[in-house]
């Protein structure tokens, strides 16, 4: 891999998906230290809005006998250092946008966990191998186990985990944390224990919080719904032309605005979703202390706001129905039964079960309205496309040329007619779940995982 692209200006990027690798450094077992950005073919570089960690493939392409030489034993350590200088968008810009008129930089730590891949090249003399490597956090928290008591807000009990336990400095929480209990956290690594906390976290409208490592090297505990409202970072077209001049500005903004490739999972599977809960759930809880059974009938229809979703709109007809009943009002189609001991702790402490009774039902419903549609779409690469982003995508209608050319013609005339040349079923804001960003042969793009919990029309 050459460590600097061809079009990657003095000052400004002459394309999207420009970048500078600046160093890919390894560190042997012994503290030797390696610069080996000259070696790499290709590097591909994971986060996931599931994962509080990032996941690194290196492929190397060795001619000087480096692995036998160094030697590389499992015990080495990568630090990789990557700079692009965008060009920004033009016309009017959102706030988010204008985020990207400096130069971006990434400055990450892996430890390797295997060599999953060697082999030899066609080539005689040269060996290929791929290193496959995790956040340093990661790899501490694999062998590492904590057990302890608490009472806080779980957010506070996830921040000692990552910040004290795994000595990770940079964690920032976005959204109010309404969830607050006493209990004991078993025996199990750092990073689990956070993830039995995050299951239990919520903010006062009963938002589920994601976990996740970014790019940026900083971990996040986000509400979904803060997510969710947050500003559009960019929009992208379902288009394949390029028409102005190479290397133009106006050509810069057109591919950096395009949808390279796309496969979607429409899912739309409104019975596995209700199976899940995400229509209706019966909730039951049985107090030991007490001796009192309660019962609580979620229901989509009355319960769900969707003025917290992407686009505002419903994803369920209650006009549908299933002999006679609507999907909305058959409670039995998901059961909980949850024991609850209010007095585990007292009067005044609750225990993680005890949570349950104002959250089970609503939390889970709002995590399946976010398996509505999903797009796996291919993007010139960008360091500013994490998880929690919001973008917006616009897919043109499948239509006959000549219907495109009459609704072209109407747009001219009316300022909403651009709205008849996207299919508005397909398109609108989405949330960005996870990125793959894939550095080879001095081409860099981002392959984009995006769901939406929302239609962009009325039903």
């Amino acid at each position: 891999m050459a460590a600097q692209r061809t079009n990657f200006g003095e000052k400004i990027s002459l394309t999207p998906g420009s970048y500078n690798i600046d160093r890919i450094t390894l560190t042997t077992h012994s503290g030797d230290v390696f610069y080996i950005e000259n070696m790499v073919v290709k590097l591909s570089i994971t986060e996931s809005l599931y994962s509080p960690n990032l996941i690194a493939q290196i492929d190397i392409k060795d001619t000087a006998d480096f692995f036998e030489s160094s030697p590389l034993i499992g015990q080495e350590k990568i630090k990789i250092e990557i700079s692009s200088r965008p060009k920004g968008w033009d016309g009017a810009m959102t706030k988010a946008a204008v985020r990207k008129s400096s130069e971006k930089n990434i400055d990450l730590n892996f430890v390797v966990t295997e060599y999953p891949l060697y082999g030899s090249s066609r080539t005689e003399h040269t060996n290929v191998y791929s290193i496959a490597c995790v956040s340093d956090h990661a790899y501490l928290s694999r062998l590492s186990k904590i057990s302890r008591s608490f009472t806080n807000t779980t957010d506070v009990e996830i921040k000692k985990i990552i910040t004290q336990d795994l000595g990770f400095s940079d964690f920032e929480v976005k959204g109010i944390v309404d969830s607050r209990m006493k209990g004991v956290m078993r025996w199990q690594t750092p990073l689990e224990a956070a993830e039995w906390l995050r299951q239990k976290t919520y903010d006062e409208a009963f938002s589920p919080f994601f976990l996740y490592h970014s790019l940026d090297n900083v971990i996040r505990l986000s509400s979904l719904h803060e997510l969710m409202t947050a500003e559009s970072y960019h929009t992208y077209f379902d288009e394949r032309e390029f028409n102005f001049e190479p290397y133009s500005e106006q050509d810069y903004n057109q591919r950096a605005s395009r949808i390279l490739d796309v496969a979607s999972d429409l899912k739309l599977g409104k019975v596995y979703q209700g199976a899940n809960g995400g229509w209706a759930s019966e909730n039951n809880y049985l107090d030991y202390s007490y001796k009192t059974y309660t019962k609580y009938d979620y229901n989509y229809e009355n319960d769900f706001k969707q003025d917290l979703t992407l686009n505002k709109k419903t994803t369920l007809s209650t006009q549908f129905d299933v002999n006679g009943e609507k999907l909305n009002l058959m409670p039995k189609s998901h059961l909980e039964h949850v024991s609850v001991n209010n007095l585990s702790f007292g009067e005044d402490n609750k225990n993680y079960n005890k949570l349950k009774e104002k959250t089970q039902g609503k939390t889970k419903a709002i995590e399946e309205a976010l398996e509505t549609i999903s797009h796996d779409i291919k993007l010139f690469g960008d360091l500013e496309l994490n998880p929690g982003t919001v973008i917006n995508l616009k897919f043109p209608k499948a239509v006959d040329p000549a219907i495109m050319k009459k609704l072209l013609a109407k747009m001219k005339h009316s300022p909403s007619g651009s709205l008849d040349l996207y299919d508005q079923h397909l398109s609108g804001r989405h949330l960005i779940t996870s990125v793959n960003h894939t550095f080879e042969d001095g081409e860099y793009f981002s392959e984009v995982r995006v769901k939406k919990d929302s239609f962009s029309f009325e039903l």
